[in-house]
């Protein structure tokens, strides 16, 4: 039953792939995406890598939403009946979205009961976090610090009264 609620995510994640490919707005393209990223990080988790599953939300679907908000308020002129204008295409591929969801669950419970997970050989956690948190600090501070100075970047100047 898994396998067939990763066939049901894979295919939603090519329906909504497809779609960001012909969408017109940005916003369209962005929440299209969002879906794209979500459905593979639960691909990830279906097959058993809960971890790469969340890295993918973190990472990934994390940054699309940041993008997302660092380009809405860069463009601040439309109002929100002008952007979201044509999003008639993804509020069906929304509704669509929602019943694979639901479809994944449902195959997922109604299958065999999981597998117990491999057990790691002692302290690899323990290494993986002193790596992540140790090695990487500087990169992932290099990161956020360019994260935060792009989103200031983009904040219009008010004209003093």
């Amino acid at each position: 039953m898994t396998l067939w609620a990763v066939v049901i995510a894979g295919a939603a994640a090519v329906v909504f792939a497809a779609a960001m490919l012909w969408s017109r707005s940005l916003y369209n393209g962005a929440v299209c995406l969002l879906v794209v990223l979500l459905q593979t990080a639960l691909i990830y988790v279906l097959r058993g890598a809960p971890l790469l599953g969340l890295l993918q939300v973190m990472i990934y679907a994390g940054a699309v939403m940041v993008l997302t908000v660092i380009t809405i308020m860069a463009s601040g002129g439309a109002s929100a009946a002008e952007r979201f204008a044509d999003f008639a295409l993804p509020r069906g591929l929304a509704a669509l979205g929602v019943a694979a969801v639901a479809a994944e669950i449902a195959l997922t419970l109604a299958g065999a009961p999981p597998r117990a997970a491999a057990v790691a050989a002692p302290g690899l956690t323990a290494a993986f976090g002193g790596d992540l948190f140790h090695s990487y600090a500087l990169a992932t501070e290099a990161v956020t610090l360019l994260m935060f100075l792009a989103a200031l970047a983009v904040l219009p100047d008010k004209e003093p009264s």
